[in-house]
């Protein structure tokens, strides 16, 4: 299912998901990186991610028991 449009800007409208899309650009990482590069606690950077997940906006990687973005 593709999201709406109105979802996209919805998920974007957060200056703390804005600031993981930003940091992704550049690598894939994974959530420690992500959370330590952005000053979020891990588990709310999991909560971010999962919503961009859900919009199509990054996608994820499981290698062994790391999830890289």
């Amino acid at each position: 299912m593709n999201p709406q449009v109105h979802e996209v800007f919805r998920a974007l409208g957060d200056s703390n998901r804005l600031k993981i899309v930003n940091g992704l650009l550049l690598e894939c990482q994974n959530v420690n990186e992500i959370s330590e590069g952005i000053g979020l606690s891990q588990p709310l950077t999991s909560h971010h991610l999962k919503i961009l997940r859900g919009v199509g906006i990054v996608r994820m990687e499981i290698q062994a028991t790391f999830r890289y973005y």
